[in-house]
């Protein structure tokens, strides 16, 4: 999934989705589950295990990164400069991993995976606070997903 065009993606809005359940207080109580989801993958692992003061520091390193993330959704007509500043705090987190594997945080693959997990956040909060989604809105939701990653990709 990467963005094939240099048409700029239009933000999220107050009528999406995303917007509504991102925002969800609820979604703080799940961030260790998205985290560890996260750091599962060997590539985003190594690149927190090396880079990151998330292991020493982790309410200081959330603490850093809720705002550019939430910003992504949030920020409106700021968005794609918000999802510019994600994608420029990666360009250095690169390396070679405890099993002699090189990895780089902007490797495509890598880079969805973290984004992924957001998804399921999203999906999760609404099923287990908010009462479920139905097909339509799984699938609105999976569009704005679409659209939201594109932002921070283009």
């Amino acid at each position: 999934m990467t963005a094939t065009s240099t048409t700029p993606v239009e933000p999220l809005g107050p009528d999406s989705l995303t917007w509504k359940y991102f925002g969800d207080l609820r979604t703080g109580m799940m961030g260790v589950w998205i985290g560890a989801i996260q750091n599962m993958y060997p590539e985003l692992g190594a690149g927190v295990t090396e880079h990151s003061i998330l292991l020493r520091e982790p309410l200081q390193r959330v603490a850093r990164s809720v705002y550019p993330i939430m910003g992504v959704v949030y920020d409106g007509d700021r968005a794609a400069r918000t999802g510019e500043l994600i994608k420029g705090y990666h360009h250095t987190i690169k390396g070679v991993d405890a099993e002699g594997r090189r990895y780089h945080a902007l490797n495509p693959e890598t880079f969805y995976w973290a984004h992924a997990t957001f998804f399921m956040l999203v999906v999760k909060v609404a099923e287990y606070f908010c009462g479920g989604l139905t097909e339509a809105e799984k699938r609105q939701l999976f569009d704005e997903h679409v659209r939201w990653y594109r932002i921070c990709t283009a």
